[in-house]
């Protein structure tokens, strides 16, 4: 066993760094719709949306688990955002695409498998108010909205029934019910 004092706890805190493990959806999740396979008829009529510039104010995202419900969302999130998309994707040069790329409060995820209250939605509520700081839209993608309590999707119900114009929601499920 090595105790030189040249190998202290900063070492094997960078060791441990270095070997960090990195979940394989996270590390080759699409990030475009290019990149997206098995789901073309829903990037072909997402691409289309954003190209002619008709975005519904709610998209409901349905499939088995591992489909890229959540991934097709944010592509999505960030296409709509882009003041220059190609192609119907989000042009990934401009300063909207740059912002957007790293976390932000414009595109805001939600897991309601752990956050199903009353509480969670009700924070949703008083802050769809404010608009979004780069895009267009203030994307709201909720993931397992099935797992919402009733008492947290009839307080969600209102807002999305009438949204603010810059409020986008996509609500991803498994179960449709």
């Amino acid at each position: 066993r090595d105790r030189s004092p040249s190998r202290g706890l900063g070492d094997v805190y960078k060791r441990q760094a270095e070997m960090a493990y990195k979940a394989l959806y996270r590390a080759c999740r699409p990030t475009c719709f290019d990149e997206v396979i098995g789901q073309e008829i829903t990037v072909k009529t997402l691409r289309a949306q954003v190209s002619s510039g008709r975005i519904a104010h709610a998209y409901l995202f349905t499939g088995p688990r591992g489909t890229g419900k959540t991934t097709v969302a944010k592509i999505f999130a960030r296409a709509v955002n882009c003041p220059e998309p190609v192609n119907g994707d989000a042009c990934g040069k401009c300063e909207v695409c740059r912002q957007l790329s790293a976390p932000n409060v414009d595109i805001i995820e939600m897991d309601a498998a752990s956050n199903n209250g009353v509480d969670e939605v009700r924070s949703i509520r008083d802050n769809i108010v404010f608009p979004p700081q780069c895009g267009k839209y203030k994307v709201y993608i909720i993931d397992e909205v099935h797992m919402l309590s009733g008492g947290a999707f009839n307080a969600l119900l209102k807002t999305l029934e009438e949204p603010p114009e810059h409020a986008l929601f996509i609500l991803a499920t498994t179960e449709v019910h």
